[in-house]
């Protein structure tokens, strides 16, 4: 609970004509506020501003009750007087939470540090035919579908720099002469190859044009070999600003990687870089120094000495892979394994780490197997069984990679007072959940990057609550729902590759809109297999976030169309307005949700003097109803103790209150 300022002025000398002095008016207000009494408090405040008009304090403390209630604008506005008052106390609280200056010198400086922004654009880019060529299905791209790439690629660590080729197994979907493959122009290109011929090719930004002598068609399998070289970007904070990573571990040997999600896996490798874009099958070759080992993705097969010091790893992919997916960890791992059940079959868990590591990890990782075996009852079973699951020890904290998960979070595990012996390393929760979000069913574009980042940390809950407690599920929600910024939607601009992490709004948003949905269904069983369902429906597929609409209408047979609508698409919260009449120990409330589509509908929750929690459920029609033996009320919220809470009533909304 936001905390009061308390004035250090003396209010008795102020001459009024009413029963009480503005001094016990103030001590009033005060009390009200400390006993939770929010709308007593913004009662008193009101006497006494219209004794004192420009009593600063006693803006601010209306604010802050107001605040406590859910009334975000109402704060605002009181918060803001009081400043422009002389109030000089607390401004950061206030420009953060009312200030979109604020946050948008915080958030530019975080994730859009390199780009300009524009308020016009909805402070995102200006997007170019650069962006287009990156992030849209175009002709060039959907002529044609990837079925295998064979992956060849030597690790130079000395200079470091790499060098390979990919040969493209491809059918053709659509006649064709004209392709589009995706390399960073940082690299040459050595060469392009089909049928024994070179092709001509021209660049534009990230985006080879490749030309065929003859019209390719529909249903013809082709195999086109693409070599190159040169010298990849160095992540500049990985994973979100990927790329190579170069480091030294504790006994200075050399700890390399890469992570390039957003960023793109084009920038180390030529593919068809888009999120729809996954080959059935893939085979990685990394040509690195022999003194090292090189782990990559899926089933590592034979080591072949390469000449000059180099060996040659061999890894295969049995399954589809997103491209930003594909990786590598270079270093002076040692090897040790566990084993999980999975649907009454043994599940190889293989890890990675660096030697004076491994007692350390042989302990902290104990924990995975319960996570895996959760997350295969919870969403189906895991769903690269044939290539097994690995986390490697990674210099950078943590990323989803397929079935090599990186992990970073130097064997720290978080504390929950509900569960003091509870293991629980979120690094390890959230990026195995990615197995099956993200990596298992895909997001069709960045756009829709919420169904990987949103369902994953919302795995976490769901793990939380399993293995701890729904108090610690309700906890650890709050604590999510206050890093929300609603700066930018959830889901925003298509066909450009967007930033869609700005703001992290995808992970604690989007696990706060599958918490809310939970609470709308309130029919646990329900919700989990419809979850469950998504996952299996759309495994091994790209979605859309209005392929998970439809999914959640069909599946209830109502329309949640104007849910998701609001808290995916609008940054603007649900406005629960209401008003209320005290009489006879009695409350009288009236209550509606505003600013939303017709259709709408969700539930709340609040606590009356006594500590009982009522849930209600309010549409966009006018409702009332009677609270008995109460005095007086507000709202279970972010700002307050979450203690009693009504099972599925907490929900993410703002009020007004129709005084």
């Amino acid at each position: 609970m936001k905390k009061l300022l308390v004035a250090s002025i003396a209010l008795s000398g102020w001459m009024i004509s009413f029963s009480q002095t503005p001094e016990e008016i103030w001590q009033d207000g005060l009390n009200k506020f400390h006993e939770k009494d929010f709308h007593g408090s913004i009662m008193r405040m009101n006497e006494l501003l219209k004794i004192i008009p420009e009593f600063s304090y006693a803006h601010y403390n209306r604010g802050i009750a107001r605040l406590n209630l859910g009334d975000m604008d109402g704060a605002c506005i009181d918060m803001s007087r009081a400043v422009v008052l002389g109030l000089d106390k607390d401004t950061k609280f206030f420009e953060y939470m009312c200030q979109d200056g604020a946050k948008y010198k915080g958030l530019k400086k975080h994730f859009y540090r390199d780009e300009e922004i524009y308020p016009e654009n909805g402070y995102r880019p200006r997007y170019t035919r650069k962006d287009s060529l990156r992030g849209a299905l175009r002709p060039e791209r959907t002529c044609f579908d990837v079925y295998f790439y064979d992956l060849t690629v030597r690790i130079n660590t000395r200079k470091k720099r790499i060098a390979g080729e990919n040969r493209i197994h491809f059918e053709v979907v659509e006649p064709a002469s004209l392709i589009q493959i995706d390399l960073f122009p940082e690299f040459s290109i050595d060469g392009i190859l089909w049928e024994g011929d070179r092709l001509n090719y021209t660049r534009e930004f990230g985006a080879v044009f490749i030309s065929f002598p003859r019209q390719l068609n529909a249903g013809e399998k082709h195999m086109l070999t693409f070599q190159y070289s040169g010298k990849p970007g160095i992540a500049e904070r990985p994973p979100w600003r990927g790329g190579f990573v170069w480091k030294k571990d504790k006994k200075r040997k050399l700890w390399a990687g890469v992570a390039c999600e957003h960023l793109g896996a084009s920038s180390w490798w030529p593919n068809k870089d888009h999120l729809t874009e996954r080959p059935d099958s893939m085979k990685i070759n990394l040509e690195v120094p022999s003194k090292y080992k090189c782990v990559s993705n899926g089933t590592q097969g034979n080591i072949v000495e390469t000449g000059r010091k180099y060996a040659r790893y061999e890894w295969f992919v049995n399954y589809p892979i997103n491209n930003y997916n594909v990786t590598f960890y270079l270093g002076n791992y040692v090897s040790f394994t566990d084993t999980a059940i999975v649907e009454g079959k043994p599940l190889v868990l293989h890890y990675e780490v660096l030697p004076y590591d491994l007692e350390k990890a042989k302990e902290h990782f104990t924990q995975t197997r319960d996570i895996v075996e959760f997350y295969s009852h919870a969403y189906g079973k895991y769903p690269f069984m044939k290539d097994g699951f690995r986390l490697v020890e990674s210099p950078y904290e943590g990323m989803e990679h397929q079935t090599a998960i990186a992990y970073g979070h130097r064997f720290e595990n978080a504390a929950f007072e509900e569960c003091d012996s509870l293991k629980y390393d979120y690094i390890i929760v959230h990026e195995a959940a990615h197995e099956w979000w993200g990596n298992s069913l895909c997001a069709a574009d960045m756009a829709d990057i919420w169904l990987h980042e949103g369902f994953a940390t919302y795995a976490e809950l769901m793990y939380l609550e399993h293995s701890c407690s729904k108090e610690a599920y309700t906890r650890e929600l709050n604590e999510k729902l206050k890093m929300i910024f609603n700066f930018w939607p959830v889901v925003e601009n298509y066909n450009v590759n967007e930033n869609s992490f700005a703001s992290n709004d995808v992970y604690n948003k989007g696990a706060v809109i599958l918490h809310c949905l939970r609470c709308n269904i309130n029919n646990d069983p329900l919700f989990f297999s419809l979850i469950r369902d998504f996952n299996l429906e759309y495994r091994f597929q790209a979605v859309t976030s209005r392929d998970f609409i439809d999914f959640v209408s069909r599946k209830t047979g109502e329309d949640y169309a104007p849910f998701f609508n609001k808290y995916l698409y609008d940054t603007k919260l649900p406005v629960l307005s209401y008003s209320f009449t005290r009489e006879d120990g009695h409350i009288r409330l009236t209550y509606q949700w505003t600013e939303v589509e017709d259709g709408f509908k969700m539930p709340f929750c609040i606590r009356t003097n006594d500590g009982r929690a009522v849930r209600l459920v309010g549409t966009t029609m006018e409702q009332a109803t009677a609270i008995d033996n109460a005095e007086w009320f507000n709202f279970y919220n972010e700002w307050q103790e979450l203690q009693g809470v009504a099972d599925n009533s907490y929900t993410y909304y703002r009020t007004k209150w129709i005084e």
